[in-house]
């Protein structure tokens, strides 16, 4: 079949269709660089690789899939008085929706971040699922699984007690599948995303791939030997004096906590030590300045302006609003607590090896503004577009990943050519889909095609998809 790539960027959707047999016949990608490297990647797409969609949907051919990892933009609420087609305009969603109404290609796959069904309450999913369904197509999202009280090796991060956040699959009257991530197929990197199907003859009955069940992932499967790092490998990932100072001093730290005190999983605010600002009822802004003067050590002088006192709080703690959301109330309170056992000695740590050996240079980690994160070795943290200090560090290497090893994270070869920048090269990957996610996802969703009529007694074939609709629309009309 013939697919178009769109928001092109590395080329995961090409890599993963291309390995199922199917022939790209056009390919979009704004950004320059990224743009000749496509076709330098993929030499066949020569005269076929165009820059912005908004100008190029123009040249885009006759084809029988669109893939897109589009980017996520709000939607305009005017547009809710025109009619659904008004609501998407002025969006790059809305280039894709004037491709599908002028070829209707057989099928579509679109992915986007991990938390795009909850994108303004919910409303950007629901456009997009109501502007597919009424150009005829069936549609499924993977939405979040889990309730969030409940623990879910596949999904973490719904909400316990509201039925609406777990899973629903839109169109396709199967039980929810999750949000898909490579480490569910048995890649060493965990990047849970967001991924949409639609098709014109009707979906399968669970409508995306079955995770592998509690598979094992270690991320000496992608690491790099000494052997093959090039000079600029070295040059490049080595960890400044200043970073590797951080990391010794808080492995020190942590070795220094007795044994009987546990580890927190969530991230522990160094700031929080001997706080004692209000949170639980109202915030520092919506206190008044007599009351918070007093929750410094040593109090503010009487009639110190409010402005000079949230300036020595931590900046999480000076939201300009009447009380804070539950989950910052939740950490604050978890910290005072923890830090109470342990001397005020440090900052931020996220420390998510819990149970583990307290000894950080046997882990992935990562520094974010949230402090150093520690994780197990099992997999990497998610590539996604960030700065360069955040490109994940192999504890027992001392070092940053090299970019080989960032393509290999992605599912592409080591041979794939990146950006010339580091920087550029990492946030290249970071907006990359996952080529083996998106072959699953393809392979599972585009059956073999079956001749409308059987070429031996000429009677009409069934699909399995119309058995399937045609059982379930008798079950909801049985009286029983």
């Amino acid at each position: 079949m013939r697919f178009i790539d769109l928001f092109a960027g590395l080329g995961g959707f090409h890599v993963a269709l291309s390995q199922l047999g199917h022939e790209c016949v056009f390919a979009s990608e704004i950004n320059n660089e990224v743009r000749e490297l496509y076709s330098k990647n993929f030499p066949s797409m020569h005269g076929k690789i165009y820059g912005d969609i908004r100008t190029a949907k123009a040249y885009v051919p006759p084809h029988d899939i669109l893939c897109a990892g589009f980017p996520c933009q709000p939607f305009s609420k005017s547009g809710e008085q025109l009619g659904t087609s008004d609501q998407t305009r002025g969006t790059l969603f809305h280039e894709i929706i004037d491709i599908l109404r002028k070829w209707m290609p057989q099928y579509v796959i679109l992915e986007n971040v991990g938390n795009f069904a909850r994108h303004d309450s919910g409303r950007t999913w629901r456009i997009v699922r109501d502007q597919l369904q009424r150009m005829g197509y069936s549609v499924a999202g993977t939405e979040h699984r889990t309730p969030p009280n409940r623990a879910d090796w596949r999904d973490v991060g719904a909400s316990a007690n509201n039925k609406r956040s777990g899973t629903r699959i839109v169109d396709s009257h199967a039980p929810g599948t999750g949000l898909l991530s490579p480490h569910h197929f048995g890649h060493p990197h965990h990047r849970e995303r967001f991924f949409i199907v639609a098709s014109l003859n009707g979906l399968p009955v669970i409508p995306f791939p079955e995770a592998i069940p509690e598979v094992k992932t270690s991320l000496d499967d992608i690491v790099q030997s000494i052997e093959d790092l090039t000079d600029d490998d070295v040059r490049e990932t080595g960890l400044t004096d200043q970073q590797q100072s951080c990391i010794v001093h808080w492995d020190q730290f942590l070795r220094s906590i007795p044994t009987h005190i546990e580890i927190p999983s969530f991230p522990m605010w160094g700031d929080e030590i001997d706080a004692t600002y209000p949170f639980l009822t109202q915030t520092p802004w919506a206190t008044s300045p007599a009351v918070l003067g007093q929750c410094f050590n040593p109090p503010f002088p009487k009639y110190t302006r409010k402005t000079e006192m949230l300036d020595r709080l931590p900046s999480y703690a000076r939201e300009e609003e009447q009380s804070f959301r539950h989950w910052k109330i939740r950490y604050i309170e978890q910290n005072r607590n923890w830090w109470s056992q342990v001397p005020p000695s440090l900052r931020k740590l996220e420390w998510n090896a819990k149970g583990e050996e307290r000894d950080i240079w046997k882990y992935v980690m990562q520094f974010r503004p949230s402090g150093l994160r520690i994780k197990r070795f099992s997999s990497s943290p998610a590539l996604v577009a960030m700065t360069e200090t955040q490109i994940p560090i192999l504890g027992p290497k001392k070092r940053f990943l090299t970019r080989v090893e960032g393509l290999r994270l992605q599912g592409f070869k080591d041979s794939h050519h990146l950006p010339l920048s580091r920087v550029q090269a990492f946030r290249a990957l970071g907006n990359a889909v996952h080529a083996d996610v998106v072959r699953r996802i393809a392979e599972h969703l585009i059956q073999p095609t079956i001749p409308s009529t059987c070429t031996t007694c000429k009677q009409p074939n069934v699909t399995t998809h119309q058995l399937v609709t045609q059982t379930l629309l008798e079950t909801a009309q049985c009286p029983t």
